[in-house]
């Protein structure tokens, strides 16, 4: 089934991006290096010479207001790049699995229902022989959804100074985002670091990228958040710095060419299979009628 998939996302990837990342782990992990460098190219940039700080001003404790404007946008370009790349393939897809089928729009229409519950319940995992796995999976592309749609959509509500109650609902979105996400990440790293199940005895350097990833961003967005409230600004100021550059090779990389990209395909795939199946059974329906007809 790995295998499968990283053939299928190099086949809808146009770009050929996906087909060298996951053919060569030296393009894979040089890659990642090459944007997390970047980015710490464009944090020494912008605060050497867009803010006109002095070197010894980055070891002082600061606020991050000063960056929460710039960063809005940064924050919607890395999500949006990726996103937009995932969904340029949906042609892609539809053509490898339609082929030369003509279906009218309606069937695409009925179908749509198919579309949205294999994106929210991802129902066809049930029928693996390891169950515990569609929980575990489930609760990581929940976290992950509600963590890209509060940056997405309430970023200026969650990237501020402002200091909220422990009982603030700005608070408890983000706690229950990480949370879903950590208890995801924390299966997939447990069951392979055990080996146990068949599915995790073999385990390759594509595996472990997006969890690891996952699991660097979460927790030193944890420690920017708890160094904030504990008045710890210097900790907090590199921490976030950190996560940032830890987060934007996850989302330009990972989620544009890597195995994150499944999430997108799988439902749209198991969508246009069953527009397909759809119209063949209508097809073989008129066909039985003509028949009995003539």
């Amino acid at each position: 089934m790995a295998t499968l998939r990283r053939f299928l996302a190099a086949e809808y990837d146009w770009t050929g991006m996906a087909s060298r990342l996951l053919t060569s782990r030296a393009w894979y992990l040089g890659s990642l290096l090459f944007v997390g460098l970047l980015v710490i190219g464009l944090i020494l940039c912008y605060h050497l010479w867009y803010v006109g700080l002095s070197l010894s001003q980055l070891s002082t404790p600061l606020g991050l207001e000063h960056m929460f404007p710039l960063m809005t946008y940064y924050t919607v370009t890395v999500i949006l790049l990726p996103v937009l790349l995932l969904f340029s393939r949906i042609f892609r897809i539809w053509r490898l699995t339609m082929g030369e089928c003509r279906i009218p729009v309606s069937t695409y229409v009925r179908e749509l229902w198919t579309y949205i519950r294999e994106s929210a319940t991802y129902s066809l995992l049930h029928r693996c022989p390891e169950h515990q796995r569609w929980r575990g999976h489930w609760m990581l592309a929940a976290g992950t959804t509600i963590m890209l749609a509060i940056k997405l959509f309430g970023l200026r509500w969650f990237q501020t100074d402002n200091l909220y109650p422990l009982y603030h609902p700005q608070r408890w979105l983000g706690y229950l985002a990480a949370a879903l996400i950590l208890y995801g990440v924390g299966g997939i790293l447990w069951g392979r670091y055990r080996a146990q199940r068949e599915i995790y005895k073999e385990t390759h350097f594509p595996d472990l990228v997006l969890p690891v990833l996952l699991l660097l961003t979460v927790v030193t967005g944890l420690v920017a958040h708890a160094s904030r409230y504990l008045g710890f600004g210097l900790t907090c100021h590199f921490a976030y710095g950190v996560h940032v550059i830890f987060a934007t090779p996850m989302l330009v990389v990972e989620m544009a060419f890597g195995k994150w990209a499944h999430m997108v395909y799988r439902p749209l795939a198991v969508y246009f299979q069953a527009v397909k199946d759809r119209a063949e059974e209508r097809a073989v329906s008129v066909q039985e009628r003509v028949t009995y007809a003539a």
